[in-house]
Order: structure tokens, then sequence, then C-alpha cells
């Protein structure tokens, strides 16, 4: 069976570059244990407490989690069929909005700027790497089941016009629109946050190492159909929302890890596009229409019977998800009104994400 999220950890490799040379930051990058991290510190960095905080109805919870852990309130907002926000349907008054670029599907990120143009924007490419840095912040992950899959690991992003550093990174100035950043971000702040934040220790490292090292096994073709039947679950449930976000910074390990995985970047986007492509012509015989990011990600079917396509995979092999299927629960916890996102509501019943990180 290949499972839907990709949770590698070819362990020669890995033990290898685990003890190679650290990740230097560039200017403007903040290494942290995950992407919900970043969006907490960036809230806390630019916005009082009780801030009225954009989010898309549609995601993730860790997001609108975050957001409250950075003492802000949820104000959810609705997409487009085509996955990206919606803006007529952003309220002009916010403060601060994360911007989600849901499977690699970029948001018109000037749009939601003339929308709200005294609003903090947190761009969430947690989905997203490859894609450029655009807003007031952005946030990548690189955790095991996003890409690059490569640990417990998130950076953050602040957009910094005077940012001259022309590098091939995540947060080169080449890659921040024109006019975008309006100079709202308080640096030093950040910068004192982020020297308070816990570093992991040696026996923590290894801890990580080895909990790494466990899921991976457990998410490996081999034995993902026994992990499944032990779990009894593979989406989370409505549950399973209100957490606290244990903020640390990155790992060294995880840090050393990204630096060895880098030079391979656009080598390994290039084969999740590639995988897509011919998956999508595959979709589009079938009947499906398909949404597709520019990092490729994962496809997006949309198909009146999810449960019917899912269930096509699961004979070929492959596990595919429902993601997000419990959006809607989730944001009820956090305040959300039954009928305020209809397009939101709708997409938790006609999506199928489809895994493209390897052949199928």
């Amino acid at each position: 069976m290949i499972p839907r999220l990709d949770i590698q950890f070819p362990f020669c490799r890995q033990w290898q570059y685990w003890f190679g040379k650290l990740y230097e930051p560039k200017q403007g990058e903040y290494l942290l244990n995950h992407a919900r991290s970043g969006i907490v510190l960036a809230l806390k960095a630019s916005v009082p407490e009780g801030s009225r905080v954009g989010v898309v109805a549609y995601n993730c919870h860790t997001v609108a989690n975050a957001v409250v852990n950075a003492g802000c309130v949820p104000v959810f907002v609705d997409l487009t069929e085509r996955l990206t926000i919606n803006v007529e349907s952003v309220p002009v008054n916010l403060d601060a909005i994360v911007v989600t670029n849901l499977f690699g599907i970029r948001n018109d990120i000037m749009a939601i700027r003339k929308r709200c143009p005294k609003a903090i924007i947190i761009v969430d490419n947690a989905h997203g790497y490859g894609l450029p840095a655009e807003g007031d912040f952005t946030i990548y992950s690189i955790n095991q089941g996003k890409f690059p899959a490569l640990g417990c690991g998130g950076i953050l992003c602040v957009n910094i016009k005077e940012n001259n550093n022309k590098e091939n990174t995540a947060c080169a100035e080449e890659n921040i629109k024109e006019n975008d950043s309006k100079s709202k971000t308080n640096n030093p702040t950040i910068d004192e946050m982020y020297a308070a934040l816990p570093s992991y220790g040696f026996m923590g490292q290894v801890q990580l190492f080895c909990s790494m090292l466990v899921k991976a096994i457990a998410y490996s073709r081999c034995m993902y159909w026994l992990t499944m039947k032990v779990k009894g679950m593979r989406e989370l449930g409505s549950e399973r929302i209100r957490e606290k976000v244990v903020m640390r910074k990155m790992a060294p390990g995880v840090s050393r890890i990204y630096r060895a995985w880098l030079p391979y970047a656009e080598d390994a986007i290039a084969v999740q596009q590639q995988n897509a492509a011919i998956m999508s012509e595959r979709m589009k015989e079938l009947g499906n229409e398909c949404i597709l990011g520019e990092n490729a990600f994962m496809l997006v079917a949309r198909t009146q019977n999810p449960e019917a396509l899912k269930e096509w995979f699961a004979k070929q092999g492959v596990e595919t998800a429902t993601h997000f299927k419990h959006a809607i629960e989730w944001a009820k916890q956090f305040g959300y009104v039954e009928g305020s996102c209809p397009c939101a509501e709708e997409l938790t019943t006609k999506l199928l994400m489809i895994p493209t990180y390897t052949k199928i």
C-alpha cells in the first residue's frame, strides 16, 4: 500500500545528515519545530491580543488553533471552487489574515492586500514549499507528511524589502512581490521572542530521531496495512482540535537534514509535477475534474462520489484521503457559524487528495 502521506526516513542517509553541517538561516528566516509555531510567533510580534485574524474555513484545525494560541480571534473566510480564498468573503476590517495555499494552490496576495490594506498577511505555505515568499510573513513546513518530509520542522520568513540576499532560498528577495510588504513587522520583537524559545537538548534530539524512525517504519509500504489496522483510524476526527502549541527552535539534526536536501529541491518538485500530470490525465479519463498546485504537493480530484474513487485507488494499492472532511466541525469549535462559508462546507464532501510523491 502506498501511503497518502510521505513519511520517508532513509535511515543510513538521514543518520549521516543528522551529524552534518547546520543550515544557516538567511536574513529574515527563523527555524522552528512546526509551521504552526511560525503562525503564533508572527501574530504575537505584529498584532495585539484580541485581534481578529482571517482563517480559511476549509483547513487543518492547527491553523485556527495557532491563532487562538496567539491570543487572537479566528474569523473564517470562504473559498472558491478552485481552493483559493474568495476575496469578496474577506472582512475588510481584519487585523491579520492567514492565507493558506492549500495543496500548493497559490492565492492572489495582491488582491487580498487590496481588500484588506491594513491587515498583516501571513502566507501559510505548509503545503507550498517552492512557492515564493509573499505578504508580511511566510511559513513553510518540513514535517514528515509534508514536502519535503524531513522531520519536525518549520520555517518562518519575515519578508523584508531591504533583503538583498540573492541566493536560491524560500525567502529570497526576488520571490517577494514588489510593493507587497508594508514594513508592518517588528523584527526586534521577533528576535527577542525567538531567542527566548527553548532548544532541543541532546536527549530531546535522540527522542525526536527515534520517533521519526518509528513513524517512518510504521508508514512504510510493507508495514502500512498493519499500521492502519492497529491505529483503527487514518483521519483525525472532529474531537482533536484544541491543543497548546509547544514552540521550540528547530532541532539541529533536522536543520542539518534540510541543508543536505536543498540541492535536490527542484528535482524533487519536478518528480511530483510529472507524477501529478500523469495521474491528472487518468482522472480526466474517469470523468473527474482535477485541481493542481504549482509544486504538485497533492493532486486534488473533485468528484461527486469521493468514497467510490477512494475504493478504486485502494484496489490499485494507493491510499487516498478526503483531507479536512471534519474542517467545519473543527471550525465550529472556534466560533464558526454554519452557513457562513457555503463553498467550504461543500468542499468537505467533494474532494479527494491523491499522493504525488511517488510514481503510482
